[in-house]
C-alpha cells in the first residue's frame, strides 16, 4: 500500500484533511503534516522524521502546497534519496486528493501520475 504525506504551509494539510472528511472521508494510508507560522523549519523536520518513523519499506508520495517551498523541499530531498520509494508533487486540487484517498493499491508513481493528470482535467471555467 502506497503511503501519501500531504504537507503544506499554515493550515493548508489540515483543511486537505478536512475536506476530505467532509467528501469522501480519510484513509488511513494518508497524513497530514503543516509548517506552522509559528514553527521553523528544525520543529517541522521533527514531525517529517516522525511521520516517517513507521514508513521505511512503504512507497511514499509526498504531496506538497508549493513547488520549491520549505515543505517541498524536505519532501524533495527525501525523495532523491529514496528514488525507488518515495516522489514528490505539489499544486495538487482537491479532486486529485479524492483519487489518492480512493486508491493506496496503486504503485506510488501510477499514484502521482493519476493525481496529477486529474489536478489538470478538473481544472474549469464557468461560464466557457
Amino acid at each position: 500500500m502506497s503511503q501519501v504525506i500531504v504537507m503544506g504551509h499554515g493550515g493548508y494539510a489540515k483543511g486537505v484533511c478536512e475536506n476530505l472528511k467532509m467528501i469522501v472521508g480519510t484513509a488511513d494510508h494518508m497524513h497530514f503534516i503543516d509548517l506552522e507560522p509559528n514553527e521553523d523549519l528544525a520543529d517541522f523536520q521533527i514531525k517529517f522524521d516522525a511521520i516517517l518513523s513507521g514508513m521505511q519499506k512503504e512507497e511514499i508520495l509526498f504531496a506538497c502546497d508549493l513547488m520549491g517551498a520549505s515543505p517541498f523541499r524536505l519532501a524533495a530531498v527525501y525523495s532523491a534519496e529514496h528514488a525507488d520509494q518515495a516522489i514528490t508533487v505539489s499544486g495538487l486540487n482537491a479532486m486529485a486528493f479524492m483519487e489518492l484517498c480512493m486508491n493506496s493499491e496503486l504503485p506510488v508513481s501510477e499514484l502521482a501520475n493519476r493525481a496529477i493528470e486529474t489536478t489538470k482535467q478538473s481544472v474549469g471555467k464557468f461560464p466557457e
